[in-house]
């Protein structure tokens, strides 16, 4: 009887072999190499001029004939070429269309000849931890595709490196590397659970990477079916779990449900600081903030990650010791200090002082966090009419002109007295300015810069000489 159940068991497991052989067989075309040739900008000294380079990730064939692969992999791409797994044949690709937030793109390839003998990968949404996943790429720039196997560890919500958002994400314990990126991870059925994101150096864990889950997939392919990229929902809304007793008692809140609305933005309309959300889509809250869901046990972000911007999600709230059901539109926040992606970076050198957009790639260039700049505007009424912030360089261009004067990152107030709204308007003020001086002033700090305007004007001539500089500005009419 041992030997017959041995002998079943042996006999299952080859079923199984096989069939996932096969599956693997199936899918091998499918998943392509991507060579980026890429034009990085300096956000540094954004007067120096890109930097040129060559990198390759991989991409997954879907629906359409379209190639799915990580915005990273694409992102300030000049030129972009695909392969199949063992083809000395490239064609020539194009990006249809990208969400930095997600760090997911699409891209097509005119010559559809490239498709013949390939499969369409479909994605599921049927993942739970546990599962067994395969991951096919091409990493350290192999030109034959590798497969690495693994399982799903956790499903949870992770910081992506690319975009710095936090939004859902599959855990792994398959090896992921450089290369790997947009590479699908499948079933054993050989359906897409993710796409490749991320990892962690091997100094700081074994074989843990991250995938973007198909929910968060599928919400970006039913986002881009207008034809443009809403992305995903950030709302300034802050919330606190109500795991403590006392803060329970304080709100009669007597079961362990709900979360706690403790700010909103001032454009927020449908809740309030002070209200307690119950419900969001029928799903009850639990006090640690989490849902149930096929996933598991989730923070309420899962249901905000799994709809596009402008959808109405419908929630429960105690206000006032009162059940109120509202809808809540799902939308992108304003933000002040932003990411720019695929721009060359704007900047106007005037009397020896670099003004510059004040962008979340300018401070991570300096290895400064945006945190203390978006505290510092909102908490300052007076800064509600600025749209883009506008710095002063760290470093200036020695000259007579601004001798004596120390720069540091400075947030740009006015010139000659006029309220700065964003880097165009600075611009033109110092191009229209007809007072003998240029006085510029500061949001952050009391301290002038004070220039002869003939002079400050003239002066880079002079400084376009001395530090091999080819233009004072690089403004776009964004």
């Amino acid at each position: 009887m041992k030997k017959l159940l041995a002998l079943f068991v042996i006999t299952l497991f080859t079923l199984h072999q096989a069939v996932y052989a096969n599956t693997l067989k199936d899918t091998s075309n499918s998943v392509v190499k991507v060579y980026s040739s890429l034009s990085i900008p300096n956000y540094k000294e954004p007067w120096q001029t890109s930097t040129r380079s060559q990198i390759s990730g991989s991409g997954a064939i879907i629906d359409g004939n379209y190639i799915i692969t990580n915005a990273h992999v694409v992102s300030n791409a000049k030129f972009i070429q695909v392969s199949k797994d063992q083809s000395s044949k490239r064609v020539t690709a194009k990006i249809k269309y990208i969400s930095h937030q997600a760090d997911l793109a699409i891209l097509e390839v005119d010559d559809k000849s490239f498709f013949n003998g390939t499969k369409q990968l479909k994605f599921t949404q049927n993942v739970k931890t546990g599962d067994n996943v395969t991951v096919l790429g091409y990493p350290m720039g192999g030109a034959t595709l590798s497969t690495t196997k693994g399982t799903i560890s956790r499903i949870e919500p992770q910081n992506y490196a690319w975009s710095y958002e936090r939004m859902l994400a599959i855990q792994i314990d398959a090896s992921v590397n450089s290369g790997n990126s947009g590479g699908a991870a499948l079933n054993d059925n050989g359906e897409i659970v993710g796409i490749v994101m991320q990892s962690y150096a091997k100094s700081q864990a074994d074989n843990i990477s991250y995938i973007i889950p198909s929910m968060i997939v599928n919400t970006f392919l039913e986002d881009i079916k207008d034809d443009k990229v809403d992305g995903f929902d950030d709302s300034a809304i802050y919330n606190q779990t109500l795991t403590n007793e006392a803060l329970k008692s304080y709100y009669n809140i007597k079961d362990d449900v709900g979360l706690l609305i403790t700010k909103v933005e001032e454009s927020e309309d449908t809740l309030r600081a002070g209200d307690i959300l119950l419900e969001i889509e029928k799903h009850v809250i639990s006090n640690d903030g989490k849902i149930q869901t096929k996933y598991g046990a989730q923070f309420v972000k899962y249901l905000t990650d799994s709809k596009p911007v402008g959808y109405k999600l419908k929630k429960t709230i105690l206000r006032d010791g009162k059940k109120l059901n509202i809808e809540y539109t799902l939308k992108r926040k304003q933000e002040l200090i932003k990411y720019e992606y695929n721009e060359e970076p704007r900047y106007i050198i005037f009397g020896g002082f670099s003004f510059t957009p004040l962008t979340k790639n300018y401070l991570s260039s300096h290895k400064l966090k945006s945190v203390i700049f978006d505290i510092y505007y909102e908490q300052n009424k007076e800064t509600k009419h600025v749209k883009e912030p506008v710095a002063i360089q760290i470093e200036k261009f020695n000259h007579n002109i601004n001798e004596s004067y120390y720069p540091y990152i400075w947030l740009v107030k006015s010139i000659n007295g006029q309220l700065v709204i964003d880097f165009k308007h600075l611009v033109k003020l110092l191009d229209e300015n007809k007072e003998k001086y240029t006085v510029v002033e500061f949001w952050d700090v009391d301290y002038k810069i004070i220039l002869d305007t003939k002079e400050a004007r003239e002066s880079f001539n002079e400084i376009k000489n001395i530090y091999g500089l080819s233009s004072d500005r690089r403004v776009s009419d964004k």
